[in-house]
């Protein structure tokens, strides 16, 4: 019998609630605090009286500021977004002035010293470890002029990451074009865009779906570059910010020693130095460059056997095209197979199987429990003790402010400290942003949005499956270099024949609103059901079109990462031209021109978070976990996707420690052995 799951949180709140929570939860800090500190002096300081009540406070902070910032991304409030936005920096504020504090550190400081970390298990030793480390991240090693300037670094940039993630979430605008230049678009969703009365154009919004679309479909080479250019050149009030963060987060890593943020954040990763991600992007690189020129040459003369250049506004299209051309395969077509809600309802029968988990839709829930009407809820419980698990919600369409791209966010982590308490409720969300269903047809996925969300529920249940002590190492919270390999591995079941046609179910066999089968009576004559063998079997065999290039693009991106925030010195740092160094490494790599043999045509990286807040000094990982993640796969489920056996050891060995145990050794023993580069190129059947 399952175990009776607890009434999910309501998302009922106001823009004043919000503030409320923030200012109730800082009084719990500052409360909490002081009780540690009246009681206790260095001398009589232990891991139990000093570290175990930092974890509680610690636990109450990630287990609320959470909830109060997922409102941020989400709430078609612009007033509650607002207020999200400020209660969340009101939060970071007090957490930063927590480690700012003497008299905490120096309990934390004789813990650190005195603690005899072979008696402790290895969750404990990594808290005591990470905790140490935020205050000396935080300028407690420091003295004097160098300590205050420090804190008035570590507090502009939690505004500054504010203000940056505001900017993000607003309008990025509309390009707005005659429907002849939209040729190549599909009929239905030129129609379904905003019409302007006085000129009858049609506006494409400048958000990544619109954007992907042109970029791929749109036959006129003019549109496709204003399209490109003008989603380059989207908020362009975060370019200073950007610039002020990387040079704030240099100054402050140099004033703790370090050469460079980039080797300040190696601490605590498994590639341990700048250096050594530079021998892995230079392996790599070593590997796909001559791979990605004869790509090029290829798309040339597929463009034009002259051999006019080949722009980076060219290279989706002439993707599509190609295979299209040389492999017939219809990106259109195949989406025909894949409607969103009944897609995503056979992705969770997937992970029930390889997890062992029950996985409910709770049609019943609405109302204050979702924070918008076309919001779903999941329950999910362990298969065989039916112990439940958590929520999972999914937010899958646009709308106006809110998140433009797709992620998973944890709303409500796990944890058991204090000791004896039950785990708290675990709530994640899949928030992306997929095309609306249009009048005579559901949402439809292209094989790459089915990928991202079978990416996204990796991340998802990962959070759902994970049960830790503390709260920071929780689900998805390992090492910053390894978080995204367990999603990684789970993006290679959207390449295996028997999953894609196991996911499939042609759009004519369902209601457009439908979340489950619900035959239409005005089909006389249909496609099959399933998708073809024969056209799932074409899509994996063009798996590797074009990889060199594609993959070189994230080289690009990684390599970009690392030299802002790895420097030759501080002075290089503050004189650099970010834009010229971004779009320089985007079209070097790739061998894609931008416009006018300049670098100075947009701002890219200050349209994404990637390089503020998540993936900073770190987006090599994404490289570097697809790595592990082909290894993974190759050594567990390359033989049988479908095994309960290696997703039940999956699940044991990795997902459901989090951060809680060492992932090196973790991902050796599920390995059992080293992870190599060739068993990458050969999923990208680049190893020649």
């Amino acid at each position: 019998m399952k175990t009776s799951r607890p009434e999910p949180p309501s998302f009922h709140v106001s823009p004043l609630e919000l503030t409320r929570m923030a200012v109730d939860l800082i009084k719990e800090i500052e409360t909490a605090t002081k009780k540690l500190l009246d009681k206790l002096s260095p001398q009589d300081a232990t891991f139990d009286n000093v570290v175990l009540p930092m974890a509680t406070i610690d636990n109450n902070i990630k287990s609320k500021v959470q909830f109060l910032a997922f409102f941020q991304a989400v709430s078609p409030s612009l007033e509650l977004r607002q207020a999200s936005s400020v209660a969340v920096s009101m939060v970071d504020t007090a957490y930063l002035e927590l480690f700012q504090d003497e008299n905490l550190f120096a309990l934390v400081d004789v813990v650190h010293k005195n603690c005899d970390t072979s008696q402790i298990e290895i969750e404990d030793r990594k808290f005591l470890t990470k905790l140490h480390s935020t205050f000396i991240d935080d300028g407690l090693g420091l003295k004097g002029n160098n300590k205050k300037r420090s804190h008035e670094i570590s507090k502009r940039l939690v505004e500054l990451r504010v203000a940056f993630t505001e900017n993000l979430s607003l309008d990025p605008g509309y390009m707005w074009k005659e429907e002849e230049d939209l040729e190549g678009l599909d009929a239905d969703k030129i129609q379904a865009l905003p019409l302007c009365p006085s000129n009858g154009r049609r506006g494409v919004p400048l958000k990544k779906t619109y954007v992907d679309a042109v970029l791929s479909s749109c036959v006129r080479s003019e549109t496709r570059k204003e399209a490109f250019l003008q989603s380059q050149r989207i908020f362009p009030e975060n370019i200073k910010i950007f610039k002020e963060i990387i040079v704030l987060r240099d100054e402050r890593a140099r004033l703790l020693d370090f050469k460079s943020y980039a080797h300040q954040q190696a601490r605590s990763k498994l590639l341990k130095s700048p250096q050594e991600v530079k021998v892995m992007l230079a392996e790599l690189s070593n590997h796909l460059l001559p791979i990605a020129q004869t790509e090029l040459e290829a798309l040339q003369r597929a463009k034009d056997p002259s051999g006019s250049p080949f722009y980076l506004w060219d290279f989706d299209y002439h993707h599509d095209k190609m295979l299209r051309d040389n492999y017939q395969l219809d990106h259109d077509l195949i989406a025909e197979y894949f409607p969103a809600k009944v897609t995503i309802q056979h992705m969770l029968s997937i992970f029930e199987t390889i997890f062992g988990l029950e996985i409910e839709n709770l049609k019943c829930i609405g109302g204050d429990y979702i924070w918008h009407p076309e919001v779903k809820v999941f329950s999910v419980h362990d298969r065989n003790s039916s112990k439940f698990l958590g929520y999972l919600y999914m937010d899958i369409y646009p709308r106006d402010g809110k998140f433009n791209h797709a992620a998973n966010f944890n709303i409500f982590p796990s944890y058991s400290v204090p000791v004896g308490i039950d785990q708290p409720l675990v709530c994640t969300a899949l928030v992306c942003n997929v095309a609306h269903p249009l009048a005579d047809r559901p949402a439809l996925l292209k094989h790459h949005e089915v990928i991202t969300l079978f990416h996204e529920l990796g991340h998802a249940f990962h959070d759902l499956l994970g049960r830790s002590k503390y709260a920071t190492f929780h689900g998805h919270r390992t090492v910053a270099d390894f978080v995204e390999a367990p999603s990684q591995l789970l993006e290679y079941w959207c390449w295996v024949p028997e999953c894609l046609q196991r996911l499939s179910c042609h759009y004519s066999y369902v209601s457009p609103d439908a979340d489950e089968f619900d035959t239409f009576i005005n089909h006389s004559t249909r496609p099959p059901k399933e998708i073809p063998r024969s056209l799932v079997e074409t899509l994996v065999e063009a798996r590797s079109i074009n990889q060199g290039i594609l993959t070189m693009r994230q080289v690009a991106f990684s390599n970009f990462d690392l030299e802002i925030h790895c420097p030759s010195s501080h002075e290089a740092i503050k004189s650099m031209d970010i834009a010229e160094i971004y779009n320089s490494h985007l079209q070097r790599t790739t061998l894609l021109q931008g416009p006018n043999n300049c670098y100075q045509w947009g701002h890219g990286y200050a349209t994404t978070p990637h390089y503020i807040w998540g993936q900073e000094a770190n987006y090599y990982s994404y490289l570097y976990t697809r790595i592990l993640a082909a290894n993974m796969w190759w050594l567990n489920f390359h033989f049988d996707p479908m095994s309960q056996e290696a997703g039940l050891k999956l699940r044991k060995m990795i997902l459901e420690h989090g951060g809680s145990k060492d992932e090196k050794m973790a991902l050796v023993e599920f390995l059992g052995g080293e992870p190599t580069v060739k068993v990458y190129l050969r999923y990208l059947s680049l190893d020649k």
